[in-house]
Parts: structure tokens; sequence; C-alpha cells
């Protein structure tokens, strides 16, 4: 089982953290609880939003939370221009995935994966949905957890998002006020800097800024720290900051909003048609 800090290396997000302790975590470390109440374990979930923000990061630590190997999945590690061969690599993933479980199997860039089977896709790319498809059924009962990550889950064959396969759908955004302000003070704190830095500050001048624009700032900053000879300081940081502009711009920001708006509906629709008989 994975060793590590789980949650707690994750700067801010308590909110995503509570709502997935209540709706994935304990489902996950208690399922002879949940299938006495007839409920059933959850199979995967969908993590998307704009790149940057912490995808990948975020899965690697949600497995040590939830103490379950980790299988780091890309999808040209299974794709193959053989005819079956890419649908042997999938069942092949599920085999060691069960074989070495409770596992976590994190498929980063999942639209490349599973594209739209109506969209203009080849043969074989709907033959590795089918696949996927087939695979996902009853996951949880086997001790396997699908996570999925993805930066355009409107491409995302919509089979693959139904109940019973990623049927949660979380979005990773850029890092609020909080979590900005704990992200310096973590890419900060083993390196020489400056004492009475303002971390509150520093997170009000990157609204906007994704994780990876915060640590490229603070790695530039040490950089011209280490030419001239001298602590990581205020200055410094304002200047780099002041130069670098936001990997997303507003009008990218805004479409990720909407694609959020979109997928938020199409969950409470969904847990809507599950009522009733």
């Amino acid at each position: 089982m994975p060793k590590g800090k789980g949650f707690s290396a994750i700067a801010g997000m308590d909110e995503l953290k509570e709502q997935l302790r209540v709706e994935v975590i304990d489902a996950l470390n208690s399922p002879e609880e949940y299938a006495r109440y007839g409920l059933t374990i959850p199979n995967g979930m969908l993590l998307y939003g704009p790149p940057g923000c912490g995808k990948t990061f975020f899965a690697k630590h949600f497995a040590e939370e939830v103490g379950f190997n980790f299988m780091l999945i890309k999808p040209s590690s299974l794709k193959s221009r053989f005819v079956n061969a890419t649908q042997e690599n999938i069942a092949q993933m599920f085999k060691d995935a069960e074989e070495n479980a409770p596992t976590i199997i994190f498929i980063d860039e999942m639209n490349e994966l599973v594209p739209n089977r109506d969209s203009d896709v080849h043969e074989m790319a709907r033959s590795a949905v089918n696949e996927m498809l087939a695979q996902m059924d009853r996951t949880g009962e086997r001790g396997v957890f699908i996570i999925g990550a993805t930066n355009y889950p409107d491409m995302i064959d919509p089979a693959i998002l139904r109940a019973g396969r990623l049927d949660k759908k979380y979005y990773i955004g850029t890092p609020d006020f909080k979590a900005r302000s704990l992200m310096f003070e973590l890419y900060l704190k083993s390196r020489p800097y400056d004492f009475g830095l303002d971390y509150e500050k520093l997170a009000q001048l990157t609204e906007n800024y994704v994780s990876a624009d915060l640590e490229m700032i603070v790695n530039d900053a040490s950089r011209i720290a280490l030419r001239q000879k001298s602590r990581i300081t205020m200055a410094i940081l304002e200047d780099v900051i002041s130069k670098t502009k936001p990997s997303l711009t507003k009008s990218e920001l805004d479409k990720y909003l909407k694609i959020k708006a979109t997928m938020v509906g199409e969950q409470i629709q969904q847990s809507r048609r599950r009522i009733g008989f």
C-alpha cells in the first residue's frame, strides 16, 4: 500500500476533499458496511478542468488517503496500431490491477483513450471504448477504482460517464486564495527564503494562476536569488509575478466554467433519474 501524506500534502481544496470523503472514500474503506445496506461501491470518478491545475498530483494523494495501490496510465501505453492489441492491453491493465487489489487505476488524458463514438473516430477507437465499458462493470466489487483525468470531458464517450462507471465528476480548477497562499508556503519552505514573506499578498497577486504557474514563479525567483547569492525576497517574488502572465486566458477559464456548469447539470439530472421505481 502507498505510504505518504495523503490529502494533507494538498494545499487548500478543503470542500472537494470533504466531498470526496463523504461520497467516495468512506465507501472504498468500508465496502462491507455499504454492502450491508445494499449500497454499491463506486467504480470510478472523473477529474476534469484546465491544464496545470494538479489533477495527477491530486489523484496520487487520493490513493494515499484511501491506502490503495496506484497505477498511472497514459493512453499511449495502451493504444496500438495492431488490430485487437489495444483491447488486450486494456484487459491486461484491469487484470494487473485486480491481482494487486485494492488498486486505483489513474488514466490521464482519458478523452484520448475513450473518445465519443459518435464523433469521427476510427473503428479501433470504438473497440477500445467497448472494451473499457466491459471491463469497468462492477470493478468496485473487485477492489479496483478508476480515476480518469481530462481537460476535455465533453470529448469522452457519454457511456463512460454514466451511472456505474465514472459517475462521480469533480472539477479541479485554478487554486483559490487560501490554496495559493498555502502553495507559496509549500514551494518555498525548503528553500533559503527571506523572513517575513507575505504569502497572502502573493496569493492576491496571482488570482487565476494555475498550480503549475505558481511553481514556475517560485523556481524563477529561486534562480534569481541564486545568481544574486541572496535569500528569496518578497521583492524578487513580486518582480517575477509582474513579468509572468497566467498560462490560461480569461476566455479559456470562462470556457472551463461553462463545461463545469454543463457537467454539474448532467450529474443533477442523473441523480434525479435514479429516484423512484
